[in-house]
């Protein structure tokens, strides 16, 4: 019993530290989009080039999660690898702020993006590695809505607050110290996980055959291509989002910050309330059902730009949109392979996705240059509804109402 609760406040413990660096490592990625109608002032740039910005960052993301998530399978030293990426992420953010061209922009936020791959599929398999069968779809939503309670409900409000009083330069300054205190917390609290012996001899290692393997499970693949699709949507959708509201529905950057804030004090709701209600009705239910409701919001901003209801509905139900991700990246992957590829299976689906879908960013930038802001909140539904039709085709791998009928079968039949 002892042990057990060592168990539970270790697995507690994680959770916790991997809610606050997903939290802070996503408010950086947000933050550029937050603070592009300031950064545009001092810097020469247009639609195209913050797009390109925001597609390479998402690029340097999408190579570098594979393959650390490989090595870290493979070799081991998952608890070192975790925090020199922390580390860097909180120095490339800090020098973010003495930006002075689209080349510096370019470079650092690539580099940035790479480090910060690195760090969320391995946190989820050393998380999952600890956690109670009972526990492990709350403890990723938990994981995942870190990026909801701090990126996007808290974040928002502080780091636009500082860019309006000081400079948007500053607003950087804050976001690499709460990082750096993280990296710092991993080397304090995380524990090494053991590669097995087995492994070391490389007869269950993962190799290159081990991925191309897991790639012919069709759920993998399905997720994968969900993944191209729902990637490309949520980063243009999170990239332009603030310079639409600011110049097509003339919000100040004040109101937001405000209504971002709003935004993400549901989509914590949505982060907690989507796993488990995969829990409840299944994951592949749940997966079409919420890929067809995050169609909704940018049809609604499309449709209706300067409409206050359009704002009430992005508050209500844009949450959705990055919510959802807990199940085709980590649920459904986590429950379709073996417990030795769990953090190449979600850094794959995360890393192709981010890759393929980070050329949207990219095509909706020229997009938004050469007709306006509206064209990308159609690029967003549209490929919400491609993740939708592709979505049919997941295989149901929540096994607890089966379970539950089988136990009720073996009581129910009598003993010979």
């Amino acid at each position: 019993m002892g042990l057990l609760k060592k168990g539970i406040k270790y697995e507690t413990k994680l959770v916790m530290l991997f809610f606050v660096a997903w939290g802070f490592l996503y408010l950086d990625r947000q933050a550029i989009s937050m603070l592009m109608p300031m950064i545009i002032e001092d810097i020469a740039l247009n639609n195209t080039k913050i797009g390109q910005i925001n597609m390479w960052q998402t690029i340097g993301f999408a190579i570098s999660a594979p393959i650390f998530a490989v090595l870290s399978d493979r070799l081991g030293h998952k608890k070192q690898i975790l925090f020199w990426a922390t580390l860097v992420t909180s120095i490339l953010a800090l020098i973010t702020m003495f930006a002075g061209s689209f080349n510096y922009l370019l470079i650092v936020r690539t580099l940035l993006g790479a480090s910060e791959g690195i760090i969320l599929p391995i946190s989820i398999s050393m998380l999952a590695a600890v956690s109670r069968p009972t526990t492990l779809g709350r403890n990723m939503g938990l994981v995942y809505a870190g990026a909801a309670v701090i990126g996007v409900a808290i974040g928002p409000v502080v780091v636009t607050q500082l860019g309006e009083l000081f400079d948007w330069r500053y607003a950087f300054l804050f976001v690499s110290v709460p990082s750096f205190i993280a990296a710092l917390l991993m080397l304090k609290v995380v524990k090494e996980v053991e590669v097995s012996p087995n492994a070391v001899a490389g007869t269950s290692a993962v190799t290159v055959s081990t991925i191309l393997s897991g790639l012919k499970n069709r759920n993998i693949l399905i997720c994968t291509l969900i993944s191209v699709f729902c990637m490309g949507a949520m980063w243009t959708f999170n990239s332009f989002l603030p310079l639409y509201l600011t110049q097509i529905s003339m919000l100040s950057i004040t109101q937001m910050g405000i209504v971002f804030s709003l935004f993400g004090l549901l989509t914590i709701m949505w982060q907690i309330f989507i796993p488990y209600s995969s829990d409840k009705i299944g994951r592949k239910p749940a997966m079409t059902g919420y890929l067809a409701m995050a169609m909704v919001t940018p049809l609604v901003l499309f449709l209706f730009p300067n409409s206050a209801a359009s704002l009430v509905i992005l508050v209500l139900f844009g949450g959705i949109i990055l919510a959802m991700n807990t199940i085709y990246q980590s649920i459904i992957p986590v429950e379709s392979v073996s417990p030795l590829v769990m953090a190449s299976a979600n850094a794959l689906i995360m890393g192709v996705g981010e890759l393929i879908g980070a050329f949207s960013i990219g095509f909706s930038g020229v997009l938004a240059d050469a007709y306006s802001l509206t064209a990308v909140m159609l690029v967003v539904p549209i490929s919400y509804f491609i993740a939708f039709l592709i979505s049919f085709g997941l295989i149901e791998t929540l096994r607890t109402k089966s379970v539950a009928k089988e136990q009720a079968l073996v009581k129910a039949t009598p003993e010979a």
